[in-house]
């Protein structure tokens, strides 16, 4: 979910408390519910559970337990007591500063708000901070960024250049990593497919390695981020089944010449001529086809987000084709590649009906949306301006070949099974002094995919 305009203002004095939690959270599929006996079923507003990953937090005295998390932009925005379009938890500005005058905001799904920034001590699983944060008065009724339901406000985690606060800290995060609460600048997400049988989770501090795949002592591949603003990422080859896909000639000409990655974009969105690509590999190599899919089916599946029901077809997931992102190494010497096949490319929704939430754009820039994260386990380094790929999702129950791959080329991997490695790594990407007799603090908070 990508934000303009948005401001944030930071309170000048702040109070911090370092308790670390595990907070689980019930996961609201936003859905309709289906006849069981029906053959397809077309989501509406995209494929799957149609949004973001959730998690709770308390601010001041009002618990959500429906907050989006979004690496696509940098602002917490809650509803306040006057906001249109929404019944739930509201936070009540009565005798509250106001840092000053109202903004507007809005997100690239068309979602907008108006509203005021406020400061209050915000509770993440436990662990406490002041921080700034933005209230809504009123938000756009035709496509709200929370109705109350389904969604109760949106946490941004992107870097500090999305925010326009006069003063630093400039985000939610950025405020607990200055005030100590959480010492290292850096999260990990593990957001687990639907069917899964892993728990998602949001780790800041990225210090449990058993959120990875340990079993199979695979190193992270660490690639650059190209620009601190979104997870700006560069990718420099696209394969699919085996053949590298030519790319134009502007290729990535958006997001400061790159490719992001995006929690709250539900789907892997490729430029046209990739998209085509991969599709056209999919449809011949015969899987469809042979599972009874008729042509109009296929295009259903493949362009319109419609869900397959699993009792009705079953596909030879393994013959599919695989594709691939080769993506520049965080020390500027390699590549890492990120290799995903029908397997984590196609998904279920937890009901009976898996779907295709690839789609395509007239971008000459890839999103890595939620399709890639429910197949990765993937560390935030904002400090050292990398991103870190593995995989995390039922390692264990899983054969090798359905879960995704990475490779790295030249050295340069660091071994995620062991605490220690993980933190040494991180300490060297983190440019601000060390602080003596401190411990890093990981808070996990269960995450669900709406």
């Amino acid at each position: 979910m990508h934000t303009h305009c948005v401001f944030l203002f930071i309170f000048a004095c702040f109070y911090a408390s370092s308790k670390a939690s595990l907070v689980e959270i019930e996961s609201p599929l936003n859905v309709s519910k289906r006849d069981p006996g029906s053959v397809f079923y077309t989501l509406t507003g995209g494929p799957q559970l149609s949004g973001c990953w959730m998690m709770s937090m308390k601010v001041g005295a009002a618990q959500f337990d429906k907050i989006m998390v979004d690496t696509g932009s940098s602002d917490l925005v809650i509803p306040g007591q006057s906001v249109n379009a929404y019944s739930g938890t509201r936070y009540d500005t009565t005798g509250k500063y106001q840092y000053g005058s109202s903004v507007s905001s809005g997100y690239a799904g068309g979602a907008s708000w108006k509203g005021g920034f406020f400061s209050d001590t915000i509770d993440i699983g436990g662990s406490r901070s002041i921080a700034t944060f933005a209230v809504m008065y009123y938000q756009t009724p035709d496509n709200v960024v929370a109705d109350g339901s389904w969604t109760q406000g949106i946490l941004g985690l992107a870097y500090d250049a999305l925010a326009r606060a006069p003063v630093a800290p400039k985000t939610v995060f950025s405020s607990f990593v200055s005030n100590n609460v959480f010492t290292q600048d850096v999260f990990a997400f593990r957001g687990c497919p639907a069917t899964s049988k892993s728990k998602s989770y949001l780790d800041f501090g990225a210090t449990d390695d058993s959120l990875t795949c340990t079993s199979t002592n695979q190193p992270l591949g660490w690639v650059q981020v190209t620009s601190k603003t979104y997870y700006v990422v560069n990718v420099l080859k696209v394969g699919v089944d085996g053949g590298e896909v030519a790319l134009p000639s502007d290729w990535q000409s958006d997001y400061d010449r790159g490719s992001i990655v995006d929690s709250c974009t539900t789907l892997l969105i490729l430029p046209k001529g990739v998209f085509d690509a991969f599709v056209a590999a999919i449809k011949k190599s015969g899987v469809l086809a042979k599972a009874g899919m008729s042509a109009a089916f296929q295009n259903a599946f493949l362009y319109q987000y419609t869900g397959m029901s699993s009792r009705y077809f079953n596909l030879d997931f393994a013959s599919l084709p695989k594709i691939s992102f080769v993506l520049q190494k965080a020390d500027g010497t390699g590549t890492v590649t990120l290799t995903m096949s029908g397997f984590n490319y196609i998904q279920g929704d937890g009901q009976g009906y898996f779907y295709f939430p690839v789609s395509r754009s007239a971008s000459t820039s890839i999103i890595f949306g939620a399709t890639l994260f429910q197949a990765y386990y993937i560390v935030f380094d904002r400090a050292g301006g990398r991103i870190g790929f593995g995989p995390g999702c039922d390692c264990a129950s899983n054969d090798a070949s359905t879960v995704a791959q990475v490779s790295v080329s030249g050295s340069g991997g660091v071994p995620k099974n062991q605490a220690s490695a993980i933190d040494d790594s991180l300490k060297k990407s983190d440019s601000r002094p060390a602080r003596l007799g401190q411990l890093s603090i990981a808070i996990y908070v269960t995450l669900c995919l709406v």
